[in-house]
């Protein structure tokens, strides 16, 4: 399965939120490496005020990077029964939003996620790695609101 990112896709919202019924149409944009996928907002629908799609000044982007090569399992102690060392192949996903600071001065709100996955794991324990990333994105999902106010009034 491949990530394809297309639109519109429902807008996650929050109770005090300036967003209502929301939506994002993403559209496929040119990545600087044959391992990224990168898609951009090319219309915002439902109640936005003030929100404005992707543009070179004020971006709104979504980047999906794959690992390089991927990492393979190696140096196995026959005394200890362990790997000495389990290198991760890491997957990031790379956020640029923006905002203005000023009227008609726009700033990157840049946002990284590494998914740093043993090597080895994901044909031995899929169940566990899918698990985990699920488990991430749900507390993420659940705490969206209480997030959303701690980057805006500082408490967290």
């Amino acid at each position: 399965m491949s990530i394809n990112l297309t639109g519109p896709t429902a807008a996650v919202t929050t109770t005090d939120s300036k967003i209502s019924a929301g939506t994002y149409t993403f559209v496929a944009d040119q990545a600087n490496d044959l391992r990224t996928k990168v898609f951009a907002v090319s219309a915002i629908g439902g109640t936005q005020t003030g929100v404005q799609k992707h543009t070179a000044e004020a971006p709104k982007q979504l980047m999906f990077r794959r690992p390089a090569s991927y990492a393979q399992l190696g140096g196995y102690n026959q005394v200890s029964g362990k790997y000495s060392k389990v290198p991760k192949n890491v997957t990031r996903i790379i956020g640029k939003g923006s905002a203005q600071v000023v009227l008609n001065q726009w700033e990157i709100i840049p946002m990284t996620l590494d998914i740093g996955i043993p090597a080895g794991s994901t044909s031995y324990d899929a169940a566990n790695v899918e698990a985990s990333v699920m488990m991430f994105i749900t507390g993420l999902y659940d705490q969206k609101e209480e997030l959303c106010q701690a980057i805006i009034d500082g408490l967290y």
